[in-house]
């Protein structure tokens, strides 16, 4: 697939004669590679040229770490230069490319914020091994993200990270906004509500298992049905979900009876009030607690089934 001559569509995963062509579009002699581990590589346009002509145009930027250590080519040392502060440069990293001076390859640390970093949103950038937050997800969440192992977060478009305060544990979700940049969100509530929806959905599981072993019958309706008293009027937050018909054994003993199973819902109702942890005054202690009671379906609801879990 042929790349766009464009500084917009160059990323650490372009190719070296990509960059070449870049470099003379920005009008910059200088190109730095900066990884997200290691020292920055600072290459002269002569010596992309030269790359280019030996063998490497197809080479991915992200290679040049390992040209390096190969001993391929020597990059620059940025110490070298007298005024890097008047050099312009062509900087490629994790969140893309831009231009500056070749002063900044001195502090590869720093990253380059965008201009609406300081917007009311919450924002997340993983720049160097290092998370940080901009002012509104600081407000919401406090510098405890910060302390995640940026390292070891995935890559992918959207996941979920546990995090550990001093008070209480939240789920946070991450949503990729650019490259290195993310929305986040608290999702905490929304992981309990899903454990209890898969709690009451093992329960009902459960029920129905039991009522086959003992050779009983049911049958999901969406109506009532007629000239029957054997069912269940199914709801779920007030919502109406259907009804449940049972057709119990014959043998009288051992009939499951609606009236019973009302009575254990009830039953499993206030044990579940008691062991809350509203009522504990507690969010979550374990992860799994809530993550691992999760089924596949709930969680499908929350992330599409991309989740990743990290302790602070």
């Amino acid at each position: 697939m042929k790349q766009a001559n464009s500084l917009s569509s160059l990323s650490r995963d372009s190719t070296l004669v990509f960059l070449l062509r870049a470099l003379y579009e920005v009008m910059t002699e200088y190109a730095v590679y900066i990884p997200d581990e290691g020292d920055p590589v600072i290459l002269s346009k002569g010596q992309l040229i030269s790359l280019v002509e030996r063998g490497c145009a197809d080479t991915l930027i992200k290679s040049l770490p390992e040209i390096v250590a190969r001993n391929i080519i020597k990059p620059s040392d940025p110490d070298e230069f007298d005024t890097p502060e008047d050099i312009k440069a062509l900087f490629i990293d994790i969140s893309g490319a831009s231009t500056s001076t070749l002063e900044r390859a001195l502090n590869p640390d720093e990253p380059q914020f965008p201009e609406w970093w300081s917007a009311p949103v919450p924002f997340a950038m993983n720049t160097r091994g290092v998370l940080r937050l901009n002012p509104m997800a600081l407000k919401m969440f406090g510098n405890a993200p910060e302390r995640l192992n940026a390292k070891q977060l995935p890559d992918r478009e959207e996941f979920i990270v546990r995090v550990d305060g001093a008070t209480q544990t939240r789920f946070i979700t991450f949503r990729r906004l650019q490259p290195a940049i993310y929305t986040i969100e608290d999702c905490t509530e929304d992981l309990i509500e899903a454990q209890d929806i898969t709690w009451w959905a093992a329960v009902g599981q459960a029920w129905v298992r039991e009522i086959e072993a003992q050779g009983g019958k049911w049958q999901r309706l969406n109506n009532p049905p007629e000239n029957s008293k054997n069912f269940i009027a199914c709801d779920w937050q007030g919502q109406p979900q259907g009804f449940l018909q049972v057709e119990a054994p014959s043998n009288a003993d051992e009939n499951l009876k609606p009236d019973d199973f009302e009575n254990d819902e009830q039953n499993l109702t206030q044990e579940q009030e008691i062991t809350s942890p509203e009522n504990n005054n507690l969010i979550i202690s374990k992860s799994d607690e809530v993550i691992d009671n999760i089924g596949p379906q709930a969680m499908a609801l929350l992330a599409a089934g991309q989740t990743h879990f990290f302790e602070a």
